[in-house]
């Protein structure tokens, strides 16, 4: 198979444990490019978070931020897909988070807003992996539902970070009541984007506005948001970290994210054209 286009999966997939992108798979990334084959990022971040590692790649034509809400052509600037959640869900969706004492956070416009009583206190969600990163590119903000309702035209995603399982699952249960897509990305999290927004919808919309097939795409993930570009692509991997779901989803698994499987993946199935497992998909053969 001429595989021509690969998604990536940030979190736990391009990024190690230690949130930072190896030699060996950054290397492995230039030389894909290189070739002419369309890599691009597909992660649940916000623009503003995704600035220093884009900054690696400036060859890297588009990146799909915020799970699928946006697609940006970084060459041009335009996006190429970009929804929004309406402002009565938006305002819906704040109300659940507050009452279930959630740390919230909005990704309005290019931006990050989490409220100010949250500082300091991620661990008590299970979100401190994101420390340093909102620590870096979040505006901190007094009232996070005022924030929201005065970005409600351009919020692209709200994610809430539980701290106990039983907290998530009253969450969820209030959640599931309202026109949303939702995934998760780590234990306890809510991602919510606009009804019909994932990673799975956006990958296909890509494919046709670049012209190729969905059989010639492959897509890298470990978490529940990647189920639906893992099972829409022509080719799903998953990590050797990856939770069960989706290895049991995805056509075939590479190695971790500390061993380098994005490189494993580049150089078998983009650069040496290997052919899909045996026992996977037809449209992948």
């Amino acid at each position: 198979m001429d595989y021509r286009l690969l998604a990536l999966d940030m979190d736990g997939t391009v990024l190690t444990s230690e949130k930072v992108i190896s030699p060996k798979t950054e290397e492995a990334i230039h030389a894909a490019l290189s070739a002419g084959k369309d890599v691009f990022f597909a992660t649940g971040r916000a623009p503003i978070e995704m600035k220093e590692h884009l900054k690696h790649f400036p060859e890297m034509r588009y990146v799909m931020y915020l799970s699928g809400a946006i697609v940006r052509d970084l060459h041009t600037g335009k996006d190429l897909h970009n929804v929004n959640i309406p402002l009565h869900i938006v305002e819906k969706i704040m109300d659940i988070g507050k009452d279930k004492a959630a740390l919230v956070a909005i990704y309005a416009g290019d931006g990050l807003y989490v409220e100010k009583s949250c500082r300091g206190r991620m661990k008590e969600y299970g979100c401190e992996c994101f420390e340093p990163l909102y620590e870096a590119c979040a505006v901190w903000v007094d009232d996070i539902k005022e924030t929201a309702m005065t970005h409600g035209h351009e919020v692209h995603k709200i994610n809430f970070y539980c701290g106990s399982e039983a907290e998530w699952l009253r969450c969820a249960a209030e959640l599931k009541e309202l026109p949303v897509s939702r995934a998760s990305g780590i234990p306890n999290n809510e991602e919510i984007s606009p009804l019909g927004v994932d990673k799975g919808t956006a990958l296909k919309a890509m494919c046709e506005a670049l012209n190729v097939s969905i059989t010639q795409s492959i897509a890298v993930g470990d978490q529940s948001n990647d189920l639906t570009m893992i099972r829409a692509a022509g080719l799903g991997v998953a990590m050797g970290n990856a939770t069960e779901e989706v290895k049991a989803a995805a056509d075939t698994i590479t190695a971790d994210c500390d061993h380098d499987g994005v490189a494993q993946v580049i150089q078998d199935y983009l650069l040496l054209g290997r052919r899909c497992p045996e026992g996977a998909d037809e449209g992948c053969s």
